[in-house]
């Protein structure tokens, strides 16, 4: 998906990562070998995780000045479904067409 949205949305400074929740760091030489995109590790000081509201696998949607927007989980919306690959698919393309 994301390289179906940088060639549609060539100028767009998109980026997908990953984000371990706090407390779950001795998964993170798995997750480095296994995982397609880079991922950052949440810390109890900045606790993003509580601050952004988010369940497991959810995809937090950011906007350029990095707030969160909605989350979308891929638990209750597989994207092995074509019409929930689509869904999330155009929520990014609606954030990336509000870019400046």
């Amino acid at each position: 998906m994301l390289e179906e949205l940088r060639a549609a949305y060539p100028d767009s400074d998109i980026r997908i990562l990953g984000v371990n929740e706090a407390g779950y760091e001795s998964g993170n030489s798995r997750l480095a070998a296994a995982a397609s995109i880079p991922a950052l590790q949440d810390t109890v000081s900045e606790n993003v995780t509580d601050a952004w509201a988010v369940t497991y696998r959810d995809v937090v949607l950011v906007d350029e000045n990095g707030q969160r927007v909605e989350a979308y989980n891929l638990t209750q919306y597989s994207l092995g479904v074509s019409s929930n690959y689509a869904t999330l698919k155009a929520k990014l393309e609606a954030l990336l067409a509000e870019d400046p």
